[in-house]
């Protein structure tokens, strides 16, 4: 019996911690949380909705939503997206446009590219009172055989297409200069003697795409208005059956710097201002304070998220969040308040401290959470944002820690902004991060 109780034991012990750090996971989807509940829907007030609203009243309005990486910006726009649902009316397609394609190699139609792909397949899956449209004559048969050709051009545009293309010898050779006199190496000639035209060759001729795959190389640019007409097409169809795009883009925030951000917002979305799509992005908070351009100019809303304040007495809000997941049920407030204080204010490090708590308690044999496995957690953390910095990003660090200045207009500033090195409270209140400084202040 007592076996068994001690078994028993383990076991209730071993669930408690895998709920825990279920509710606790850093990277699970913000959809799959926000589905479980485990979302605080007003943690930035009422910033979603009013977001989703200026959308709705407002066909072809243009907003971005800037903030910090594990700010919270994609539960935001999900949220949105939910509300806009709701009101009817819309058809909205959110895009995690770094799922799509390489942002190193982000350039001008890319964001056309994607918005045209999700929204030929949103035609295919759309249901209209619990109708398929292609069923039910949303699309008549002229509108459906004009949207399969479209089809085809949209997904030429976004991945490229290679085709033969016949080439005259005289051009090969200048095209290829060396084989003038030899026949090594050359393609297989197409003789044309019975059509009277000139010898020559076909060979494979590539078009690259607008979204290429993660971690290739850059493709080349293109005119995007040859992918304009089509897209005309399918929003004319839509705003004919009373319904509105709106495209939410996701993923941008992750460039570090803001030249690819604008390098879009120059083509891309102006092109769907002319479409009369309406558009919520995420844009890296380097937009806000980089050189040469005032952002507040090119969209009709910005919204800035801030980094949750961490101080003593302002945790209310990171202690909100820490409670819908779960986590007062292993350990106790004094703790919840080192983690909150350790995160610095950034909601995916506030849940990664308080998991890889969880994880140091498990593997001690402790039954909670306890403050010398939040410290672990922190030093942990502080390490992850160590590994990686150079001698010069580590003096501006140690000189912020000692009240000094910080040029957030830099591109050493930017970086360690971005990644979070160092965090925006207000738009003079910079600091480093908790977990950090406590690592470079020797």
């Amino acid at each position: 019996m007592a076996i068994e109780s001690e078994v028993k034991t383990k076991s209730d012990r071993r669930e408690s911690f895998r709920e825990y750090m279920r509710k606790l996971n850093p990277t699970a989807p913000a959809k799959t949380i926000i589905d479980s509940g485990l979302a605080v829907q007003n943690l930035h007030g009422s910033l979603h909705q009013t977001m989703a609203a200026r959308a709705d009243l407002d066909p072809g309005s243009q907003q971005i939503l800037v903030g910090g990486i594990g700010s919270g910006k994609t539960t935001e726009l999900l949220l949105a997206e939910r509300w806009l649902k709701h009101q009817g009316g819309t058809l909205s397609l959110y895009i995690d446009i770094s799922a799509e394609t390489d942002l190193s190699g982000l350039n001008s139609g890319a964001l056309l590219a994607g918005f045209g792909l999700h929204l030929s397949a949103a035609f295919e899956a759309l249901d209209m009172g619990g109708t398929i449209v292609r069923e039910e004559g949303f699309l008549s048969p002229r509108q459906q055989s004009i949207l399969k050709d479209l089809r085809g051009q949209l997904k030429e545009f976004a991945f490229g297409k290679t085709e033969s293309v016949w080439v005259s010898r005289d051009e090969y050779d200048q095209q290829y200069p060396g084989y003038e006199n030899s026949d090594e190496d050359r393609p297989p000639e197409d003789h044309a003697d019975e059509r009277d035209e000139p010898e020559g060759y076909y060979l494979p001729q590539t078009t690259p795409g607008k979204l290429k795959p993660p971690r290739l190389f850059p493709t080349l640019q293109r005119d995007i208005e040859e992918i304009r007409k089509p897209l005309e097409f399918l929003v004319e169809i839509l705003k004919s059956k009373s319904l509105d795009p709106v495209v939410i883009f996701d993923g941008m925030d992750r460039l570090i710097m803001p030249d690819k951000f604008w390098s879009v917002v120059d083509q891309d979305l102006r092109a769907f201002r002319r479409l009369g799509v309406a558009v919520l992005a995420a844009a890296p908070l380097s937009v806000l304070y980089g050189r040469g351009r005032l952002v507040a100019e090119h969209f009709d809303r910005v919204h800035h998220i801030p980094t949750v304040p961490a101080q003593p007495g302002q945790t209310t809000k990171l202690k909100a969040v820490l409670k819908q997941r779960g986590a007062f049920d292993l350990t106790t407030a004094a703790n919840i308040e080192k983690i909150c204080r350790l995160s610095g204010g950034v909601l995916r490090d506030l849940i990664t401290v308080a998991r890889d708590a969880g994880e140091a308690a498990y593997l001690d044999g402790s039954d909670e959470v306890k403050s010398v496995h939040v410290k672990a957690a922190g030093n942990q953390l502080g390490e992850s944002y160590l590994r990686g910095l150079s001698p010069d990003q580590i003096k501006i660090l140690r000189k912020l820690t000692r009240g000094g200045g910080f040029n957030v207009a830099s591109d050493l500033g930017i970086e360690l902004l971005v990644t979070r090195r160092v965090l925006e409270y207000s738009a003079t209140n910079f600091q480093v991060h908790p977990a950090l400084a406590r690592l470079i202040a020797t």
